[in-house]
């Protein structure tokens, strides 16, 4: 090996030392989770943090890179690394750990420095570590097996044996497997290998499916081969030896004959887990008193993974020897892998049943078992031929924990097999309450607050194979595991006093209540020489674990080491937990850095008030009150009630006699449940009260059955007398102070109700489970539904609910669970109506469901109820309709009768145009609003003046209205016409005949006949009348009259002659008037067209007053005006729509 250099070990010390100062605890947190490890750094969800505490402790241990010489960290070529990203080969049972395979030389350096960077959480060496068959002392012995059966043959104690031959008679563990993991198995032996599992077996020194032994000449590697011999040694078979187990399988585990490293162990652990029911464990580390060493995180990792998936979820069981390093002060709790809670620690006693002269103590020990010790020793098989201990098949010199673990193991596999349900818990739980107690008078022993007794020696005394086996066999699996964990408690001012009795003394207080198992303590004490060190754990019932005792190891300081102990089992976690660490050497001095307390068990049931029930019970079962030891105050404990007098806690007199149950159960001796304990007719209340008579004694009524009176409790009936067979009827039969005693325990028929019961309670049949034939047993019906057991109870509409289930039994379709509808009914028996209605609003209308079916009457799952279109809520809430009725649109007009002035009517509709009708066409309240009446005219004729010959033509006017006669007449229109304002005419026309001038008829003839030539205009206007408007409508009428003078005489004759003839007159002289008429008449008609073109039509108003007031005074008829009137004449231009247009006037 290449040497050290003084350089490498300066570079090496400065990043310890670095390390170290880093990962310091601070001193005044009262819970820390620093670590003292040099190379180990925690952040925050980290890989470790999910470790168990006892994973962390064991990788702080090994990450201790200080506790490992150069020659060690130099030759390991691998390394455990422990990081949430992949590093190498994934170690199998520990989650996020690595196999990393590194450079020897530079290894450390190299991990230090990723653990300073944050790559990776923590690293630790594979070392190869040598481990040793627990010693097998060289004493006399004998050939038989009396640790199976004493008799006192080797000079021992009788009696001092296993106890295992009558199990036997049942059990032989056929069926389980049982794992040495030692130095090899001869498996060919003729007693081992009936049962042997070859399927089973491994050699992981040779990596090889056979671990057949291979001695040496300084090595016989026998020691496997005799352990299981005394755990499974075939029996019955006329040869050789017996195991405890004589039918059990076998399977070889090498481990031992070479050096182990972490992972061996783990792998050899974890072998065949689901297959092998029990790994006995007969090694360990030196038990030399000076060696402090436990498993690895991976081998503990198996360990826990073999106890929590292991045999399909009930866990392996997992024997150690608790080691043989009496000699040199060893304790067990020293040996990291026999303090495990998941180990069973074995230690040995004597044929004397005292403690073997090599066995040694710890609190962490739960059982001892027969070995070796005062001149005797174990028979078990060898190695076939001479290379084993002897040189035959056989030895009779095997012995120390390495023979008593084995045997325990053996003992386990008859528990199996007589339980197979048992987990790893039950098994310790199982052993503690059977074990033997022996050497009764050994100081060591003491009783825990449990009520267990418990040695520092022998754990709980030697295994008792008969007792355990009965108690597996009936039983109950214990409750799930729960813990309590105080975090890292870091100490502060925790110098320990050299050689002083000044001890330290820390505590923690505990407040979940747990049923304790195992308890774990792990400490982190720096000291030059721990052997000078005694560590006491005081447990809040007062019980001492003795952890570590004076002893001369000078080794350095308790690194993070986790011891343990079982002397606290069924205790009660609660309270204050104290640990003591005094100095009883000298000139060493040290400090309590930091430590840590995981108790291990059940969720504690407690019983606050000490009445033996526990407050659940009080509370869940019987209604007592929990924090009062009699709740009826009755003098009776409310425990003593329920558990051994049957009477009801909850009143002080049962039986209703007149006396308190205590009056009758201390006093009287009466039966606090019979208000009559004698029998005689008279209450005890009344015999004790009234008469004085004895309420245990019947008064006399001779019967002649062989009783007198005083000791006949019924001397009336000679059927009933002292010594009487006891009937289930009611009767103390037997004159024995008790009626039925027998019954109460009894249940004939099996339906749940003891025959007691159903004889005096209830009446039915003690033969027949279900009397009333109901397909319900009578227990179901009165524990269960609190129904007639004698009446047969219905379920009429076969809906698969009794009655009393049943809110409707009538009703197939009600029954608790069934959907609940909308009708008012509770159709699924919940005691609520259409609660699954409540806001609900099922075919989205706007209205919540409830509201439609109770206040409505509205179909809640339709919209639309009355199928008009209208969606309910908007008839409800919008168009205030009734959505139960039908909403027409008889016109088919796109509008429903409540919005439509008229349904019946198509054209009338709310946003229809406004037409000259007389109705509300739009149905906005008002009637022809906004309507251009002039476009509903048509004047005939269109012009605006009219010139017309009077003699020779009618005057035709006419207005033609665009409506049709319904329209007309429901406007009530009239016509009125007008002459120069003077009423002439009604009617929509105005026809004027032609003038006569020959005969006069009318004051206009005369007028007109009186002119020759044209007129001047005369207005004609034609006044519209509706209701309370009108509409005018105008025109200027020229009148041309052609009247020529008729000759007045002869000489008028010759006048003209004359002229003719003479002056010769002129047309223009005889029409010019006419002519120059007819000029001005067209000039100014022009100009009024050209003013008029761009001004706006006046608005036509109702006159204020009746038309008559338009008519001219008489004396104005006839009288023409001296020039013509054209105010409104005007120019027509026809409408591009072919409709009257005012506008178009100009």
């Amino acid at each position: 090996m290449e040497p050290i250099q003084p350089t490498d070990m300066r570079v090496v010390t400065i990043l310890f030392v670095l390390l170290a100062s880093m990962c310091a605890p601070i001193a005044t947190a009262t819970h820390s989770q620093a670590s003292n490890s040099s190379t180990d750094i925690v952040e925050e969800n980290t890989v470790i943090e999910t470790y168990s505490p006892a994973v962390q402790a064991s990788l702080r241990q090994k990450s201790d890179l200080s506790t490992y010489t150069q020659e060690q960290l130099h030759s390991a070529q691998q390394w455990v690394v422990i990081s949430q990203y992949q590093q190498g080969i994934a170690a199998d049972e520990l989650q996020g750990a690595w196999i990393v395979d590194a450079d020897p030389q530079t290894a450390s350096q190299k991990f230090t420095t990723m653990i300073l960077e944050g790559e990776i959480e923590a690293a630790y060496p594979l070392i190869e570590n040598e481990m040793h068959p627990r010693w097998v002392p060289n004493d006399p012995k004998f050939s038989d097996q009396w640790h199976l059966q004493n008799t006192g043959q080797t000079g021992g104690v009788s009696g001092e044996d296993v106890n295992i031959t009558g199990a036997w008679n049942t059990y032989k563990g056929s069926g389980i497997v049982i794992g040495i993991v030692d130095d090899g198995l001869d498996w060919n032996h003729p007693d081992l290998d009936n049962y042997y599992e070859s399927s089973l077996d491994y050699d992981y020194c040779s990596n090889d499916g056979d671990p057949t032994p291979e001695p040496t000449s300084t090595k016989p590697r026998a020691h496997g081969t005799a352990a299981a011999g005394v755990a499974a040694g075939v029996g019955n078979n006329n040869i050789g030896i017996s195991g405890s187990a004589p039918r059990a399988g076998l399977a070889g585990l090498q481990l031992i004959s070479c050096s182990t490293t972490d992972t061996r162990e783990s792998s050899a652990l974890s072998h065949e887990r689901q297959n092998i029911d029990i790994y006995s464990n007969s090694w360990g580390p030196s038990d030399d008193g000076e060696t402090l060493q436990g498993p690895g995180p991976l081998m503990l990792a198996a360990m826990e993974n073999d106890v929590q998936i292991g045999r399909n979820g009930l866990g392996n069981i997992i024997t150690w020897a608790a080691g043989n390093g009496l000699d040199d002060d060893d304790n067990s709790n020293y040996d990291g892998y026999a303090n495990l809670r998941y180990t069973i620690a074995v230690t040995a006693v004597t044929h004397n049943g005292v403690q073997s002269y090599y066995a040694e103590p710890g609190a962490n020990i739960l059982v001892a078992a027969p070995s070796n010790g005062d001149g005797e020793a174990i028979t078990t098989t060898d190695i076939e031929g001479s290379e084993g201990y002897t040189t035959g098949d056989y030895t009779n010199t095997y012995g120390g924990t390495s023979s008593a673990t084995p045997l325990v193991s053996g003992v386990i596999a008859l528990m199996l097999e007589a339980n197979s349900n048992l987990t790893w818990r039950d098994v310790q739980h199982i052993l503690v309450h059977s074990s033997r107690q022996n050497d009764a008078l050994d100081s060591s022993w003491g009783t825990n607050g449990a009520n267990h007794d418990v040695s520092h020696k022998y754990g709980f005394g030697v295994i008792d194979a008969g007792a355990a086996v009965a108690l597996a066999e009936n039983w109950s699996n214990v409750d799930v595991e729960t813990s309590f964990s105080s975090g890292t408690l870091t100490c502060t001012q925790c110098n320990i006093p050299d050689n002083s009795p000044n001890y330290v003394s820390v505590n923690t207080t505990v407040t979940e209540p747990i049923l304790v198992e195992n308890v774990d303590v792990i400490v982190d004490i720096t000291h030059e020489f721990r052997g000078d060190l005694e560590i006491i754990l005081t447990s809040p019932s007062g019980t001492q674990s003795v952890l570590s005792e004076k002893h001369d190891d000078d080794g350095n300081d308790f690194s993070d080491w986790r011891f343990s102990t079982v002397h606290n089992w069924d205790e009660d976690s609660r309270g204050e937990w104290t640990l003591t660490v005094e100095d009883q050497g000298n000139n060493d001095v040290g400090t309590l850095d930091t430590w840590e307390l995981v108790v291990y068990g059940t969720e504690l049931d407690i019983d606050t008030d000490g009445d033996n029930l526990t407050n659940a019970n009080e509370t869940n079962v019987y209604g007592t009150d929990p924090e009062d030891y009699d709740s009826d105050d009755d003098t009776v404990g409310d425990g003593d009630e329920v558990l051994l007098y049957g009477t009801n806690p909850l009143v002080a007199d049962s039986d209703a006699d007149g006396l308190s149950d205590g009056v009758e159960i201390y006093v009287n001796g009466t039966d606090p449940l019979n208000p009559d304990t004698d029998g005689d007719l008279l209450t005890d209340g009344e015999e004790v009260l009234l008469y004085g008579s004895d309420p245990n004694v019947a008064d006399p009524n001779l019967d002649l059955d062989g009783y007198y009176w005083f000791n006949d409790c019924n001397d009336s009936n000679p059927q009933i007398y002292p010594g009487a067979i006891e009937l289930l009827n009611g009767v103390d039969d037997d004159c024995d102070g008790q009626w039925d005693e027998g019954f109460n325990s009894t249940d004939t028929d099996g339906d749940g109700l003891s025959d007691f019961g159903e004889y005096h309670l209830f009446g039915t049949s003690i033969s027949m489970a279900d009397t009333d034939g109901d397909l319900l047993d009578d227990g179901e019906e009165i524990l269960i539904y609190s129904t007639d057991a004698l009446v047969k109870d219905n379920d009429t509409d076969m809906d698969g609910f009794y009655w009393f289930q049943d809110c409707n039994d009538t009703n197939a379709s009600i029954f608790p669970d069934a959907q609940e509808l909308l009708d008012l009914i509770d159709n699924d028996c919940d005691s609520e109506i259409d609660e699954d209605f409540n806001g609900t609003d099922a075919d989205m209308d706007g209205l919540l469901d409830f509201e439609e079916f109770l206040d409505l009457g509205t179909d809640p799952f339709n919209n639309d109820t009355d199928g008009d279109g209208l969606n309910d809520g908007r008839e409800v809430l919008s168009t205030q309709s009734n959505p139960l009725i039908f909403d027409p649109d008889a016109d088919l007009d796109g509008f429903y009768w409540f919005r439509d002035c008229n349904d019946n009517n198509s054209q009338m509709y709310p946003d229809a145009k406004e037409m000259w009708n007389g109705l509300d066409d739009d149905c906005d309240l008002e009637i022809d609003e906004e309507v251009n009446r002039q476009e509903y005219i048509t004047p005939s004729p269109l012009m605006s003046y009219v010139i017309i010959n009077a003699t020779d033509q009618e005057l035709e006017l006419g207005l033609d209205i665009a409506l049709q006669q319904e329209d007309i007449e429901r406007l009530n229109l009239t016509v009125l016409w007008y002459r120069n304002d003077t009423v002439i005419h009604q009617g929509f026309t105005f026809t004027e005949e032609m003038h006569n001038c020959t005969v006069q008829s009318t004051p206009l003839s005369v007028e007109l006949c009186a002119l020759n030539g044209t007129s001047n205009p005369y207005e004609m206007k034609a006044v519209l009348f509706e209701d309370a408007t009108f509409l005018e409508t105008n025109w200027m009428v020229f009148y041309t009259v052609w009247n020529p003078v008729e000759p007045a005489a002869a000489e008028d004759s010759e006048i003209v002659n004359e002229a003719g003839d003479g002056d010769e007159v002129s047309i223009l002289e005889t029409y010019g008037l006419v002519i120059v008429l007819s000029v001005i008449v067209a000039v100014l008609v022009l100009v009024l067209v050209l003013t008029r073109r761009n001004s706006s039509p006046k608005a036509i108003s109702r006159p204020k007053r009746a038309p008559q007031g338009f008519a001219l005074p008489p004396a104005t008829i006839g009288s023409i005006p001296s020039a013509p009137q054209f105010n409104n004449v005007g120019e027509y231009v026809p409408p591009t729509n072919n409709q009257w247009d005012s506008d178009k006037w100009r």
